[in-house]
């Protein structure tokens, strides 16, 4: 039987959705072996390193794509980190923020950096939010300004990576005809 060109091509897509996929789950676990010194001032912060592959997603692979990825994601690192509540912050986080950057993309003018502020600000709300309705507390909302200083931080630095990452993973995407 003799390959299509569509066939082909869908099986890039998968193969690099699913590369994607473990990019982002590889992050996820190399950033819980990495220590974090601000924990007295941001408890449970994070760098955010699988967001990387979020925003990327997004910008070369469209809203689809990047929403199956992040479902992936999220359902898997929840299964290494144990506790069903894991899966409810990421959820929260996750999807609030996905769909902040999605919009977010499409406002002119709006840098990479500015994109990943957005998503990083949204996945703190979405968290605290959850937190709130775990807690049964409106008063866990205290901690959205060390939150929101905390996002701008990683918010910058996933932006930074992303708008230099990019131009490499669209050179690499156009390479293998996606």
């Amino acid at each position: 039987m003799k390959k299509t060109n569509s066939n082909s091509s869908n099986t890039r897509k998968l193969i690099l959705l699913g590369l994607m996929t473990s990019y982002s789950l590889a992050l996820y676990l190399i950033e819980t072996q990495i220590p974090n010194p601000l924990l007295f001032w941001f408890p449970g912060a994070k760098l955010g390193l699988s967001n990387i592959i979020t925003l990327l997603c997004l910008l070369s692979f469209g809203e689809r794509d990047t929403f199956k990825i992040l479902t992936v994601r999220i359902i898997i690192s929840s299964i290494f980190a144990g506790p069903a509540s894991t899966f409810l912050f990421s959820v929260a986080g996750g999807y609030l923020s996905f769909i902040g950057m999605a919009i977010a993309i499409r406002i002119k003018g709006l840098s990479t950096i500015g994109i990943s502020i957005v998503g990083a600000i949204l996945h703190n709300i979405g968290q605290l939010i959850m937190a709130s309705f775990i807690i049964e507390s409106i008063s866990i909302m205290g901690y959205l300004p060390l939150m929101l200083g905390a996002s701008l931080a990683t918010g910058v630095f996933i932006g930074i990576v992303v708008k230099f990452s990019e131009p490499l993973l669209k050179k690499q995407i156009l390479k293998i005809g996606y």
